[in-house]
């Protein structure tokens, strides 16, 4: 696979922290649900955090995740990326999802976290320029 597509955001009005990946890789988009591969450390770092149980059916642990005002999404909506490696991402081919709406339509959200530097380098790039021209 090398064109990736991502998910739709993990959110609901409660939420109030976002974590932001850079897109899923080839597991996770091949089961359809964020941090699929057990070698992420994602949802470990969640359980020893937020107390949510690891081995638990994956809408579980989001639905606990919600509860816990947490939301997910990534920063790329589309992007060619052969392999999984956020190394790997052709930049010149991401399409960036739509922080402004997501912004507007779930202005509860204060904080926003990155689980790494790919996807704090994208958003810082692409999203905050647009952010600081329409939330002045």
């Amino acid at each position: 696979m090398a064109w990736a597509q991502g998910f739709e955001p993990k959110i609901d009005a409660h939420s109030r922290l976002l974590i932001l990946g850079s897109m899923p890789g080839v597991k996770s988009l091949h089961e359809n649900q964020y941090y699929a591969h057990a070698r992420n450390a994602f949802w470990p770092i969640v359980e020893a955090l937020f107390g949510i149980d690891g081995g638990l059916d994956y809408d579980e642990r989001l639905v606990q995740l919600n509860a816990q005002q947490v939301a997910l999404w990534d920063v790329y909506h589309r992007c060619y990326r052969p392999g999984s490696l956020d190394s790997n991402i052709n930049k010149s081919s991401g399409k960036i999802n739509d922080f402004v709406q997501l912004f507007q339509r779930f202005d509860g959200l204060r904080w926003v976290f990155f689980n790494g530097k790919a996807a704090e380098q994208a958003f810082t790039k692409a999203v905050i320029p647009e952010l600081q021209s329409t939330f002045p």
